[in-house]
């Protein structure tokens, strides 16, 4: 766990972890769960029961996300054709009528490169915009964005993980959803971009990884960019 500020690495279960994150206590949500699993030809997996697997277990985790956020903060989640429809579903389970929380709209991450597919070739991600009857967000995004982001990232092999994001992506969100010194959650952090992101744009962050290995990986990355960001 590091010590620095109010940011911290946890190791574990994201469900068991953020259990112990008090209620309403988290700015904003930037994570990028393994929607793989939920199925999808874009994927390589076709299965009806792994997309109910992923709803069943993605509604718990729906309820610990809008239990520690606060009601003015927002979510943005990467997910991709399929799963973007299960996490409004998941959301409107996990969520009463008071707390309304919900998918606004979606986002494309434009890559500027074609990756893998078939017939098409995919050159996009998806990003959920999540927020609540409360969200307090027009200060910080200009009614002049559009939803389609256009930012540079490698499609194939990167340095930390498979599923690693763009870093430059990560600060936009995390610029359109918080204030400096804000607490960031990411509860499926990977090898760290969040928290990178998070020191680049003065923001604090709590970030959850189940994975020895990527959590390992993790904290060498911070560490690492910490020293560089000092000798810079």
């Amino acid at each position: 766990m590091e010590l620095q500020s109010r940011s911290r690495l946890i190791l574990g279960d994201c469900l068991e972890k953020m259990k112990e994150i008090p209620s309403n206590s988290i700015d904003a949500i930037i994570t990028d769960p393994p929607f793989a699993m939920a199925g999808g030809i874009s994927n390589g997996y076709q299965s009806k029961s792994d997309s109910q697997f992923f709803e069943y277990w993605f509604s718990d985790v729906c309820k610990e996300l809008i239990r520690v956020i606060n009601p003015v903060g927002c979510m943005f989640i990467w997910c991709d054709w399929r799963t973007i429809g299960i996490i409004d579903r998941c959301l409107q389970k996990s969520s009463d009528a008071y707390d309304g929380w919900y998918i606004s709209q979606e986002l494309i991450h434009d890559r500027k490169m074609i990756g893998m597919g078939k017939p098409f070739r995919n050159q996009t991600d998806k990003i959920a915009f999540i927020r609540g009857k409360k969200t307090d967000y027009e200060e910080r995004i200009p009614n002049t964005q559009p939803n389609i982001i256009s930012e540079y990232w490698y499609y194939g092999k990167h340095d930390f993980h498979p599923s690693q994001k763009d870093i430059e992506m990560a600060k936009k969100l995390i610029l359109w959803a918080s204030d400096e010194n804000n607490i960031i959650l990411d509860p499926f952090a990977g090898s760290g971009t969040t928290a990178i992101a998070c020191i680049n744009t003065k923001r604090d962050y709590i970030c959850i990884e189940k994975d020895d290995n990527y959590f390992s990986i993790m904290e060498e990355r911070i560490k690492n960019h910490r020293i560089q960001t000092v000798l810079s």
